[in-house]
Formats: C-alpha cells, sequence, structure tokens
C-alpha cells in the first residue's frame, strides 16, 4: 500500500521473545499488506537490523522488495554470481541461437571456476570436482528448463555452487574486475588460452555485467572503461598452410566420390561428394548445404548458375535446441529469419549438382543431401568421418601430416582466399560468402593484396634491379619461415 506521495506503508510490532529457541528473539513487520519477521540470537541484534529498515522506510526513494520485506538494494548487494547468471541464462534463452545458447553456457561455466568461486579454507574442503562442476555450470545451472532431476553428484554440486560463489558486486570495482582478467587469460589447466578464447570470455563477462546493471546489482559496467592493450587476435586469422590448393581440394573430392560404403551408411562418400563441392566452389558453410533444397538452385545446362540461400542446419545438441532435436534448422547465420543469400556458382559446381539430382533424388522437403532411409539431415559425425577417409587416401604422406585440409570447413576457406587471389571487390566477395567486409579482410588477411606488386617495383629502382618476376601466391611453399614446416601444397597459381 503507498500514500499520495508514493511511499510505501511500513509498520513494526514490538519485537517478541520466543523461550526455548535457537533464536528466540522475533523481529516482525509489514511492508504494505504483507508481513514478515526474522529471528536473532539476541535482541540487540533485532533492535539494529530495526534500525536500518526505519531509516530506509523514511525514505520515499526506497524501492521495497515485497517478497523479502526489505530494500531491494539489500538484495542486489548480496547477489551471488552463480544466481545471476541462472537469471540471465533463463532471460536471454529465447533470444538465442541453440549453438549460441551452447557456448554462452560454456564460457559461463570456464569465467565462474577460474575467477568467481569462493577459495576459503571451508569451501576449498567441500568443493566437488573440477569436472562435476562444469558439467553442473554447463548443462543443469546455465541450461534452463530441464524437467528431470539431476543425479546425485550433481544436485550436490548445485548446492555448494549455490552456496560458494562470489557476490557480483565484488565486479563493480574496476581492480576486482582487473584481477578476474588476469584469470581467464588461463585454461581450466593452468596452460595459456587462445587470444580468441580470451575475447569470447571478455564478451561473455561484460555481457554478464550488463545485465548486472540492468538489475541494479551495479551501477555501472567497469569492463566499459578497461581497454584491452592493443593486439592483434592473429589465430582468428586463417594460416596458408591449412588452406588446400585447388590440386589437394579436387583430390580430396575425387576420393570422396569414389569411397567404398562405409558398414551400414551405402553411397554414403559419392553422395557427399556434391556436399564438399558446393563448400569449395560455392563457399557455403557446412549448415548452409544441409538446408539446399532443389527449389533453391537454378542450374542452367551451360554457363553458370545460382544458388539462393535461405537457411541453414545446425547441430548444437539436444540439450540446446527448442525441440529437443540434434539439429536446428534456423535462418542464415547473423540474418533475420527472412534474409536470403543469392550465390552465383561456375559451371563445374553446376554440372555436379546436376548429376547429383538425377542420382540421389531430392529428400521429400526437397533437401539435396540426407542421411539413411528416413532421409535425416546430415549428421556433424558422419560428414567429418568420410571427409578424414578420403583425405588420408587422397594426400601424399606428407601433406596428410600437416594442417592442411585437416576440416571440410578449410573448403570454404580455399574459395574465399581463391576469390581474393583473382582480384574480386572484396565487397562482392563478402556478400556471397556472407560476411561483413571487416570479418573477410581480417580472416583473410594473408590474401589481401596490399599493394606488395607496386612496393617492390619501387624497391627495385633504389637498388638498381629490375624485377621479372610476379609475387607468388601465399602458400605453405614459400611461407615456410612464417608460417613452421611445408605441407606439400602446390604453388596456387600453378594449381588455379
Amino acid at each position: 500500500m503507498e500514500d499520495n506521495a508514493g511511499r510505501v506503508d511500513v509498520q513494526f510490532w514490538k519485537i517478541r521473545h520466543r523461550a526455548g529457541r535457537k533464536r528466540p528473539y522475533e523481529l516482525r513487520w509489514r511492508v504494505g499488506t504483507t508481513a514478515h519477521s526474522l529471528s536473532f540470537t539476541t535482541k540487540a541484534l533485532a533492535q539494529a537490523h530495526q534500525a536500518k529498515l526505519l531509516r530506509a522506510a523514511k525514505d520515499p526513494a526506497t524501492e521495497w522488495d515485497h517478497a523479502t520485506g526489505e530494500p531491494a538494494s539489500w538484495g542486489r548487494a548480496q547477489a551471488d554470481w552463480f544466481s545471476h547468471c541462472v537469471k540471465w541464462a533463463q532471460a536471454e534463452w529465447d533470444h538465442l541461437a541453440p549453438n549460441s545458447r551452447r557456448s554462452r553456457a560454456e564460457r559461463l561455466a570456464e569465467i565462474t571456476l577460474l575467477c568467481m568461486l569462493d577459495e576459503s579454507a571451508k569451501a576449498r574442503r567441500t568443493r566437488p570436482d573440477d569436472k562435476i562442476l562444469r558439467e553442473a555450470l554447463t548443462k543443469w545451472a546455465f541450461r534452463p528448463g530441464r524437467a528431470e532431476t539431476p543425479p546425485e553428484p550433481i544436485a550436490s554440486a548445485l548446492a555448494w555452487l549455490a552456496a560458494h560463489t562470489r557476490p557480483v558486486v565484488t565486479l563493480g570495482d574496476a581492480e576486482h574486475v582487473k584481477d578476474a582478467l588476469a584469470k581467464l587469460t588461463k585454461l581450466v589447466n593452468g596452460k595459456p588460452a587462445a587470444l580468441s578464447t580470451i575475447g569470447n570470455r571478455r564478451s561473455t563477462l561484460h555481457a554478464a555485467l550488463a545485465y548486472a546493471v540492468t538489475r541494479k546489482i551495479i551501477a555501472t559496467n567497469p569492463l566499459t572503461a578497461i581497454r584491452l592493450q592493443r593486439r592483434r587476435f592473429a589465430d582468428c586469422e586463417v594460416s596458408p598452410v591449412e588452406v588446400p590448393s585447388v590440386d589437394q581440394a579436387t583430390r580430396i573430392l575425387d576420393q570422396v566420390r569414389t569411397l567404398p560404403d562405409y558398414r551400414s551408411a551405402p553411397n554414403r562418400g559419392p553422395h557427399l561428394y556434391a556436399f564438399f563441392a558446393c563448400m569449395f566452389y560455392a563457399g557455403m558453410r557446412p549448415g548452409e548445404v544441409k538446408a539446399l533444397r532443389v527449389t533453391n538452385c537454378e542450374l542452367p545446362e551451360l554457363g553458370w548458375g545460382t544458388l539462393t540461400l535461405t537457411g541453414s542446419a545446425t547441430e548444437a545438441g539436444e540439450l540446446w535446441t527448442d525441440g529437443g532435436t540434434l539439429q536446428d534448422q534456423r535462418g542464415l547465420k547473423h540474418r533475420s529469419v527472412k534474409a536470403v543469400r543469392i550465390v552465383p556458382i561456375p559451371a563445374v559446381l553446376v554440372r555436379i549438382l546436376r548429376e547429383h539430382i538425377t542420382t540421389f533424388p531430392p529428400a521429400k522437403d526437397g533437401r539435396l543431401f540426407y542421411d539413411g532411409p528416413d532421409q535425416a539431415i546430415i549428421g556433424d559425425r558422419q560428414y567429418r568421418r568420410v571427409w578424414r577417409r578420403a583425405r588420408k587416401l587422397a594426400l601424399t604422406q606428407a601433406e596428410a601430416a600437416s594442417p592442411v585440409a585437416k576440416r571440410p570447413y578449410d573448403l570454404r576457406h580455399a574459395n574465399a582466399s581463391l576469390q581474393l587471389q583473382a582480384g574480386l571487390d572484396p565487397a562482392e566477395i563478402a556478400k556471397r560468402m556472407g560476411h561483413s567486409i571487416r570479418v573477410l579482410l581480417s580472416t583473410y588477411a594473408h590474401w589481401v593484396d596490399n599493394g606488395r606488386d607496386a612496393a617492390n617495383a619501387k624497391m627495385d629502382a633504389v637498388w638498381g634491379r629490375s624485377s621479372g618476376s610476379s609475387i607468388k601466391a601465399l602458400t605453405s611453399v614459400n611461407t615456410l619461415e612464417i608460417h613452421g614446416p611445408a605441407t606439400g601444397q602446390d604453388d596456387e597459381n600453378a594449381a588455379a
């Protein structure tokens, strides 16, 4: 109940003594129409708490928590990291894609284990094993809505976490945040974390603190005032030693096409030949290829065709999808649900797709690629297994021992690098790849021509020489000093 000035009606009753109780002195009060009580070991403690409530009641600006009967700011100051992150996971769940849900839960678990646990002697004595804590955080605490009851080790770990994480307000201080950031540069096993891992953790921590500001637990987000040392996240770039040349890619693709049957999966290799060809010739992501339907394809008898990409099927796991399925069908990555991307495809891919549709008729829903008699969406494990088998058979011993083409995704990287080497406008490449121009240039920085030939010609003039040879395309062969041992890749220009 509020008066005309907007103040909440707070009333206190006389502190009563209840003999024979562990905390015999009971403080009783009412906020609005809701009664509350707390018990104390001494009357002095009850009176002290009553005095604090009285001071708060005299301030018309006090915001009251009707569930506790105390000022809302008191509860915010006591909010622990574990409970805060559980609330955040619940609030954000419906707005995130399944893979984003999973990655956020994993990063929150890492942050919690590295820098937000109670380090007191008592807490350490009862602390569960880190493996159990990680599972409890990732698959239970930060995965809202699970109906089943957690098994005993997980339930005990969740109870321990609820009682032994640090208050969120400790991160409202810049020095505490700097200490936390220092701890986030390490993995849980103590080894240095990759720069991209550090960046992802920092962004997750920043978002968690922004939510704490929204909940009024802290006044401002201290991370906004802490600048990282200016350095490039070099491990976000694609290294040339991982990117196959045209010759290497086509050798692996040809091997996929001729792979013998694998156990209970007949024709899986021949069926996936066009799958991998889409990644190499069209620069598609695996999830985009999974979702490709015959109605998305314009495949003329001669010349270039087009693919109109409308969605993606990503494998996140049953815990993270809305329907509890392994795969999740969504819109294009970082795009609205209705967004499309039109990708021109060369005649070679047009021919491959036409042959594929003739040999393997589309599924009932029009998908070009599927697995098993029920025509299910292809699992990541299935196509990766085929890729590993074909790569081992197609490459030389030296190439197979190198990092080149270790993942099917390297076919997409090869497509982007070839477009850059061919001199296509970066804006057009980014449009075809579904990137922003900034991401394209930072990811494929090695293939961006920043005028090396012109600079070399000027230096030749200074040294009195003439340059009779052009700069070779960047491969493992001519970047040995920078990128480590050779992979056996051919010169990209020769392969093209």
